[in-house]
């Protein structure tokens, strides 16, 4: 589902984005939206991964096992 926003960007930029947008017969939000993916893909990892420590249940938690040497 899309959804709509609206951004100011330096004159200068925004025609720079129709050409582009023209030459690669697409729509300006089509062509932002895609820049957009790409810059996120680069800066923000795809998954955020929980770091722990290695550790074993059994059966009981100790705060050793649970927070290492913390």
């Amino acid at each position: 589902m899309k959804e709509h926003i609206s951004i100011t960007i330096e004159k200068d930029t925004a025609e720079w984005l129709r050409r582009y947008a023209r030459r690669e017969r697409r729509p300006v939000s089509q062509v932002v939206e895609i820049a957009i993916e790409n810059l996120l893909e680069q800066r923000v990892p795809a998954s955020e991964t929980i770091v722990a420590t290695p550790g074993r249940f059994n059966g009981r938690f100790s705060r050793e096992e649970t927070y290492g040497a913390r």
